[in-house]
């Protein structure tokens, strides 16, 4: 597995306004049902993911609620 390359979103959805975060949960649903992703996530800030493409999305709809860092990583041993 070394070499392998993965991308980290860690992200900081406010508590308030409600609205707000509740808007982010059903784009990010939308982002893992678009790509076949299950998850039982609900609290989770960070993403832990081998697709780029879909770590810029959760990324970006991430940024547009809160605050979020996207990060690239690759397993060393």
């Amino acid at each position: 597995m070394q070499g392998i390359r993965f991308w980290v979103v860690d992200y900081d959805i406010p508590v308030k306004p409600h609205a707000k975060r509740r808007a982010f949960y059903r784009a990010l649903h939308k982002v893992l049902t678009s790509h076949e992703i299950e998850a039982d996530r609900s609290t989770q800030s960070v993403w832990i993911i081998d697709s780029q493409e879909i770590a810029e999305e959760i990324h970006g709809i991430a940024d547009r609620y809160g605050r979020s860092n996207l990060y690239s990583a690759s397993r060393i041993s």
